[in-house]
């Protein structure tokens, strides 16, 4: 499964492909323009029936980049069809002159914005290699100095866009490990806030709620010490359900499905909702303390802030890992709001994203319907 940093390069890739495909545009206007204004060209209905043609490819390949991400290898094949494009638009118009430089001159740039610096250099030298085949056919042949120009101007800009891929690269590298150095220190930052928390519910576990018991056994045996031992015993409920807050004794001993109903049944308690939790049965996963601590604080948030009369709870397996849906008929998240609560500090939903995006996992929240859906998927 891929990671945060993984999946945000592909997306600068998506943008950069689709700025290529539209730059496309500017080239088949740009063919046109060189066409019209060269009075030296006699182009006929094959010139334009081409151009047509490779217009109709300019705007299929745009539909086809902005509905699914092109990768390089993809994208070989539209910079080999500018190359066909312009070749045969070239020998239509008659090969040479100004048609064919200023359209060569697009395709480097094209590729400088969406290949690593070894394409992009082969790019540049297919592109060379095609003006020059084209200035070969022609007849009568281009003059040795006008060729030699236009060849030394098709070079410089082969080399600077193979110099400004270079750059785009090593900026994608640092950004991916600033990213993956992102990851990892929240990561490690949350495991941190997990052994604490395990620590204190432990302590809590073993002194105060132990003291506690103890303090109730001896109240058992004082007369007319009902109302003390009532509030003792009160004090000893709610100290379980803070340490079970803050650790999960119930994961260990029963597993994720049972910890979650367990949580499910608590916030629907506090939230005054109907709760239904579904689930396989699951055996025990790596990632099942990730999970519950996701449930838990989107169950939290429900109680909290939803108003919603049902909530419903999925647990299962798939190929990939294990997943987790958590869906409400509430007042449903306003992405605004959410932006806000960020700023202001609260990091619930924050840090619960980062960390299971930290471990190459899904956060998917859907708040388009009435109430809130919430998926994760975790990595098995």
């Amino acid at each position: 499964m891929s990671t945060p940093a993984d999946r945000a390069l592909a997306q600068f890739s998506a943008e950069a492909s689709r700025t290529t495909s539209l730059l496309r545009f500017g080239l088949v206007g740009l063919v046109a323009l060189a066409a019209v204004l060269d009075p030296a060209r006699a182009e006929g209905p094959a010139f334009w029936t081409t151009l047509a043609v490779y217009a109709g490819f300019a705007a299929a390949w745009l539909a086809w980049v902005v509905a699914r991400p092109a990768g390089p290898r993809t994208g070989l094949v539209a910079t080999a069809a500018d190359l066909v494009a312009i070749t045969v638009l070239s020998l239509l118009a008659g090969g040479g002159g100004t048609l064919p430089t200023l359209a060569y001159v697009v395709v480097p740039v094209l590729a400088a914005f969406r290949y690593r610096p070894g394409l992009s250099a082969v790019v540049g030298v297919a592109t060379i290699l095609s003006f020059l085949t084209t200035a070969a056919i022609e007849r009568p042949p281009v003059a040795a100095t006008t060729l030699g120009a236009e060849a030394a101007v098709l070079a410089v800009v082969a080399v600077a866009t193979f110099l400004l891929s270079v750059v785009l690269a090593r900026r994608s590298d640092r950004v991916r490990a600033l990213l993956l150095d992102a990851d990892a220190l929240t990561a490690q930052v949350l495991d941190a806030e997990a052994r604490e928390r395990r620590r204190l519910a432990e302590d809590l576990h073993d002194h105060a709620l132990q003291t506690l018991l103890v303090a109730g056994q001896e109240l058992d045996e004082v007369p007319g010490a009902e109302a003390a031992d009532e509030a003792l015993r009160a004090g000893v409920r709610e100290l379980r359900e803070v340490v079970f807050a803050l650790h999960p004794y119930v994961l260990d001993e029963a597993g994720l499905v049972a910890a979650v109903r367990r949580v499910a049944e608590r916030a629907a308690a506090q939230g005054g909702f109907a709760v239904s939790v579904e689930a396989e049965p699951l055996i025990t996963g790596p990632r099942d303390r990730l999970l519950f601590g996701v449930a838990r604080e989107l169950l939290t948030n429900v109680a909290k802030h939803a108003h919603a009369s049902s909530v419903s709870v999925r647990l299962g397996d798939d190929e990939g890992g294990r997943w987790l849906e958590v869906a409400d008929d509430g007042v449903g998240l306003d992405p605004a709001v959410l932006s806000a609560r960020l700023a202001d500090g609260h990091l619930g939903l924050a840090s619960t994203r980062a960390r299971v995006e930290g471990v190459g996992g899904r956060f998917t929240l859907d708040t388009t319907g009435p109430g809130t859906r919430t998926v994760v998927h975790v990595p098995g």
